[in-house]
């Protein structure tokens, strides 16, 4: 009995030594998690809609108090339309660089720029429809446990435009029920609120 307690707080030891970063340190952190998006100024016909988030970080730990991160994720963003069952579905890379500022033990603000790089779309507006790169502004907490378990919650800004200024549907003659977006050209940024679970490696 007293080896397998020995053992058991040797384990923990060591993941709770391999998840603690030192300044000049560098880490690995797998994710996964859960997208709500919709697109900004569309709140009078669209809805928010569910999908999937997960990619990496890795993460340089400048001082006790401040690290510097980048990572890749794949995201399913888009939205609903209040009027019927349709739905834009909107697939990304997306490529956050972020700043991330230790408050308090393992719980960090975090701010930066992140690059998109849209891969698939479905619905209404096709691929060719959409602007193939997207630029926004992710503002998020974290907080990350002795053992390298990580939760983050953010709130991704979007900056660009999602929608062409001129689709290929509105150049011809356009569907009744999405005449709606007429007058939203300028208003069709994404808007995510994101959650995701991490662990994080030492490197």
């Amino acid at each position: 009995m007293k080896k397998i307690l020995m053992i058991a707080v040797m384990m923990t030891a060591a993941l709770t030594a391999s998840a603690q970063m030192e300044e000049g340190t560098f880490s690995f952190m797998p994710k996964v998690g859960y997208n709500h998006a919709d697109i900004s100024g569309g709140k009078d016909f669209v809805d928010n809609k569910g999908g999937v988030a997960a990619g990496f970080e890795l993460e340089y730990k400048v001082a006790s108090w401040f690290g510097i991160s980048a990572g890749a994720m794949y995201e399913q963003e888009g939205w609903k339309y209040k009027e019927g069952s349709e739905k834009q579905e909107n697939e990304y890379i997306n490529v956050p660089v972020m700043a991330k500022f230790y408050v308090w033990k393992g719980l960090s603000f975090n701010t930066g720029l992140q690059a998109g790089f849209l891969t698939k779309a479905k619905g209404a507006f096709e691929k060719e429809d959409l602007n193939k790169f997207d630029f926004s502004i992710p503002f998020s907490i974290s907080y990350e446990f002795p053992f390298g378990l990580n939760l983050d919650l953010r709130f991704i800004e979007g900056v660009s435009d999602v929608v062409k200024n001129q689709p290929r549907w509105m150049k011809n003659e356009s569907p009744a029920w999405l005449t709606k977006w007429q007058g939203y050209e300028d208003k069709n940024k994404n808007r995510i609120l994101q959650f995701t679970i991490g662990y994080k490696f030492a490197l």
